[in-house]
């Protein structure tokens, strides 16, 4: 019989998944689930979407069928799962037919209460009707925007979950997404054909998360300097091709920083091994290709790097998403530059579909005018997703730190632009950066270019900054690439010549900030403030996460399963020393309690043993 949660109070939330209270519309998620109505959930990262399912596979008959679009996501949401005390299987290309059975036999015997399984999976000859078998309390559907063509993951194999509204018409559907626009869940809707769900649209805010764009300048030096400010914590790098990701990765361990690559280039075990060795926190970044996506189920990720310009806005939360899944503070660098840009458009121009190059030009653009941006980046994020944010300072991005200004650039952008113009817009844009500079060139010399009026006229400037510059000029439209040549050759454009007349003025945002500053690790209250935790015991805390690490290595599972970092930051502020005490906090189950609780509160006693004025060091 169908239990409610009201029925349940928050004895269930506290005793299984170890939480005091729901976060802002889970209960009347897992309440429309638990009366049998359909839902459709946009909920940020880290916004709990998975107790929304969770919950009420326990409290309901039969199994809850989750599906989930990448294997590597699988296990880790199945272990997550079991250690909480659910039963939980998966069954993918991966599992073995040892492991096909045992779940097929649990399912029958109405011991599992959650199976995960790709769309692949659903979609196999004979699967639906092993399904069809057994009682299925309701289908939870992850990553639902990949059944939309107009979403930025788009999955053929999601198309045929259509299906499950007809086959399966007494179980509920409760689609979840973290990303979708208004045309995007509109089809979401369609495509699954979900009968008068219950809807939720959560705000798309990250308040934890620190939002910093920066010109990319000397690109190893800046990723340098910003990950000696990242303590040794777990982080991702994007980078925008394979190339890039395995250069990036072999200057980090040159530098000797735990890094991997992590690619579509690589095999199956190769990308599995790296994802295990991040997970387990054998490694401290992983280095990845914007396009593939990584699956990463980590909560402790506590920076994102994007070191080439993401292609659109949609990714680039995602990507940034990844971060602070745990609720803690976190950050994310961009590294802008317009030579990104530059390349991104001849790559455009090469789709043959026209409206496929107008979508994703567009989405270029979108992305382009937030790098940009000399307003609050969370205002701009959250108004590409038809929300307005209500304050006039977030305090958590480089522009309300008042970290930008616009520089007007007009003067050197008529010197470039009188540069392209009396060399015939003929010569790359490394050529012309010479003659602005004054370089005594062969190449200048054969063409006389050192007796044109503007040679050397920019001498004062650093070659990259009219490389840069160059680039602003073709990507704001006063220049364009010459359609004629191989070769990428700017000429003057309409914008230009109003330029160069003095009719239009042309401004470059000038990023300044303090974000990259180099600072050596401090164990202290005061550094843990600086990363933006402002409570627990230093000491203690590193002495919990040493126990954690322990005791996942023995059990051969990630330490983020056995307590999140937010648990043991208040195992070290609070110092329970019985085991009544460590129930009350935040992540502390029965189950968890029973496995690890005395483990951890050996460690909080000794540390009290060993430092009798211990209150006195904070």
């Amino acid at each position: 019989m169908t239990q409610q949660p009201d029925n349940l109070g928050t004895n269930l939330l506290k005793s299984v998944f170890g939480f005091s209270s729901f976060r802002p519309y889970q209960e009347e998620i897992i309440k429309a689930i638990c009366r049998g109505q359909d839902v459709f959930a946009v909920m940020p990262t880290g916004g709990g979407k998975s107790l929304c399912y969770q919950f009420p596979a326990v409290v309901l008959e039969g199994v809850c069928v989750v599906i989930s679009p990448l294997l590597s996501l699988m296990k880790d949401q199945v272990d997550s799962a079991r250690e909480t005390g659910l039963r939980a299987a998966t069954i993918n290309s991966t599992t073995s037919a040892s492991e096909y059975g045992k779940a097929l036999g649990a399912m029958r015997r109405n011991e599992l209460d959650l199976l995960y399984i790709s769309p692949e999976r659903f979609n196999s000859p004979g699967f639906v009707e092993k399904l069809l078998d057994n009682k299925i309390s309701f289908f939870a559907i992850d990553e639902a925007h990949c059944i939309s063509e107009w979403g930025h993951q788009f999955r053929p194999d999601y198309l045929q979950l259509g299906r499950i509204a007809e086959l399966f018409p007494d179980a509920p559907i409760a689609a979840f997404t973290a990303t979708a626009t208004d045309r995007v869940a509109d089809d979401i809707r369609s495509r699954l054909g979900l009968r008068h769900p219950f809807e939720v649209r959560a705000s798309f805010d990250r308040p934890n998360l620190d939002y910093t764009v920066l010109r990319k300048d000397d690109l190893n030096r800046q990723i340098l300097d910003f990950l000696k400010t990242a303590d040794g914590q777990p982080g991702i790098i994007y980078r925008g091709t394979r190339k890039k990701v395995e250069e990036t990765a072999l200057m980090l361990k040159k530098h000797g920083i735990e890094a991997l690559p992590y690619h579509a280039g690589m095999t199956s075990e190769q990308r599995n091994l790296v994802q295990e060795s991040f997970t387990y926190d054998r490694i401290q970044v992983v280095v990845a290709t914007i396009a593939f996506g990584m699956g990463i189920d980590k909560p402790n990720v506590r920076f994102v790097i994007h070191a080439d310009l993401p292609k659109n806005i949609e990714g680039y939360y995602q990507e940034t998403g990844r971060a602070g899944r745990d609720g803690a503070p976190s950050r994310c660098l961009l590294l802008f530059g317009y030579q990104d840009v530059v390349l991104q458009n001849s790559f455009i121009e090469k789709y043959e579909d026209p409206q496929t190059r107008e979508v994703t030009r567009e989405q270029l653009k979108q992305m382009i005018r937030y790098a940009e941006s000399d307003e609050c980046r969370r205002k701009a994020i959250l108004r590409y997703f038809g929300e307005e944010y209500p304050n006039d300072n977030c305090g958590h991005c480089d522009f309300c730190r008042g970290a930008i200004k616009r520089v007007d650039a007009t003067v050197d952008a008529q010197k470039a632009l009188s540069a392209m113009q009396r060399t015939g817009n003929r010569f790359g844009i490394g050529h012309l950066v010479d003659v602005l500079v004054g370089a005594k060139t062969e190449r200048i010399r054969k063409f006389a270019h050192d007796a044109l009026p503007t040679y050397g006229v920019g001498k004062e400037k650093p070659k990259k900054y009219w490389h840069f510059l160059f680039n602003a000029l073709v990507c704001k439209g006063a220049a364009r690439m010459r359609p004629d040549t191989d070769y990428p050759i700017p000429q003057t454009a309409e914008l230009g010549f109003e330029i160069l007349r003095g009719n239009e003025s042309f401004e470059l945002i000038d990023f300044v900030s303090a974000e990259t500053k180099k600072r050596a690790p401090k164990k202290s209250r005061a550094a843990m403030r600086e990363r933006g935790v402002d409570r627990g015991d230093p000491d203690l805390f590193d002495l919990l996460r040493t126990r954690r690490t322990e005791l996942a290595a023995a059990n051969h599972m990630p330490p983020y399963l056995i307590f999140s970092d937010n648990t043991l930051l208040e195992m070290s502020e609070r110092k329970p020393m019985t085991r009544e005490e460590l129930l009350e906090l935040s992540g502390v189950g029965e189950y968890k309690m029973k496995r690890y609780g005395q483990d951890f509160l050996d460690v909080i006693a000794e540390y009290i043993a060993e430092s009798p004025g211990e209150e006195g060091l904070l």
